[in-house]
């Protein structure tokens, strides 16, 4: 952020982007050590919003009182209000349907409050929305939408004698079926829960991914990160301002990640029949540093089959469709940091971003956990500071992280499944 932060906030009306002379981002991030040293080294620390960022590194008051979600929940809703959000919004993901939930507690009549759903990147509404990189979609869902949905729904409130639109309290694309879903509400699978519902996908031993709970075998899978070298978040190189890499990293093949060693990879037979998501998955895991800080990044993933007729590169892929970052310190509160006990098992239990997507048969479902996503994440040094932006390079430490799948710590990723594919 501190490269937009620096265009936004340093010069007005003319903001540059940051000259770091180092062509690979992540190298130029890394040599730096913490974000306090890489905005040290650009006179970043400065600008009053990074001085917030420093003195705030915690989600405490400062920050929660700014929150548009909170804000929101406040004031009763009067005014019908369309939040529109990508599924793979690669810059603030969280956002739309937080404000969405809060909104729909005010709105008892389901009348007042929309939430639209589609297969974008950031701003992606606002241009052609047939694809993105590698899913293809039928038509310009983008187009679609402003013409058929979103116009008719501002004409009906903003123009004189204009007719009534016929919009949904939410419409989400089904990425995988390749079409819209009209729906009441979001998400669906609180509203619409299997009969019988599917057990969630536990880790197992031999690094499988099954929909039982593990019997025996080894008790976990562990691995060694060390800050030194990160796990990046694309294939390097790494050049943020390139629109190519930035906007559909969302969606890019993990493949890139799945072999290396401080990556642990979890993978499920062929699925036998459609497995319909939509909503927020929930990660439960069990896990233990040999330090006293850690981050869990979680991903949930659609592995494609060997073969996809006629889209042969396809073959293999691994599409994100849900993935996100917990860092071990706030653990018990997001306000309130604290250390790890070292060697522990510990729970952690977080809510990777929603999806709305159709796993389908001959595909495979796919975890993959890793403890750095670098440089979209700065690196936890894995030794407890009490702020990490201001981490000397002798608190980065190597750590030896486990994660567990023994019968009385079960690491599953709890799915959000609706009954049937519609």
């Amino acid at each position: 952020m501190f490269d937009y932060i620096a265009i936004q906030t340093s010069i007005r009306a003319r903001g540059e982007p940051l000259a770091t002379g180092v062509y690979d981002d992540h190298d130029g991030v890394l040599r730096k050590g913490s974000a306090g040293g890489y905005a040290r080294r650009f006179g970043l620390e400065k600008l009053n919003f990074v001085k917030k960022l420093f003195e705030h590194p915690a989600y405490d008051g400062f920050w929660q009182e700014q929150a548009v979600n909170r804000l929101l929940a406040r004031r009763q809703l009067s005014v019908p209000t369309m939040t529109v959000v990508g599924q793979w919004d690669q810059e603030d993901i969280y956002g739309a349907c937080a404000v969405y939930d809060v909104q729909e507690k005010q709105d008892p009549r389901n009348d007042l409050n929309y939430l639209v759903i589609g297969p974008w990147r950031h701003s992606g509404v606002d241009y052609d929305g047939s694809s993105l990189v590698p899913l293809r979609f039928t038509g310009d869902t983008a187009l679609a939408f402003r013409r058929d949905v979103m116009q008719l729904f501002l004409d009906q409130y903003l123009k004189d004698g204009a007719a009534r639109a016929d919009t949904p309290p939410v419409l989400s694309y089904h990425t995988a079926t390749d079409r819209w879903q009209r729906l009441q509400r979001w998400a669906l699978a609180c509203a619409d829960a299997c009969p019988a519902p599917l057990a969630p996908p536990y880790l197992q031993d031999g690094f499988k991914l099954g929909f039982g709970a593990p019997q025996g075998g080894k008790a976990y899978d562990e691995y060694v990160s060390d800050p030194a070298k990160p796990v990046p978040f694309v294939p390097r190189l790494v050049r943020m301002h390139d629109v190519d890499v930035w906007q559909p990293w969302l969606v890019s093949d993990q493949r890139f990640v799945a072999d290396r060693p401080d990556v642990l990879t979890y993978v499920s037979a062929p699925l036998t029949a459609p497995l319909q998501l939509s909503g927020a998955p929930m990660a439960n895991l069990f896990a233990s540093t040999t330090d006293t800080d850690a981050d869990w990044v979680v991903k949930l993933i659609d592995v494609y089959p060997d073969e996809v007729p006629p889209r042969t590169e396809l073959g293999g892929h691994q599409l994100p469709l849900a993935m996100d970052i917990f860092r071990g310190r706030y653990r018990h509160s997001l306000e309130t940091p604290a250390p790890l006990a070292a060697g522990l098992p510990l729970r952690y239990r977080f809510a990777p971003p929603n999806v709305n997507h159709v796993i389908l048969p001959g595909h495979r479902l796919m975890v993959q956990i890793q403890s750095s996503w670098f440089p979209l994440y700065d690196r936890n040094p894995q030794r407890y500071v009490p702020n990490i932006f201001h981490a000397q390079p002798g608190d980065y430490v190597k750590a030896t992280q486990r994660i567990y799948h023994a019968p009385e710590m079960r690491c599953a990723i709890e799915l959000p499944v609706v009954g049937q594919v519609r």
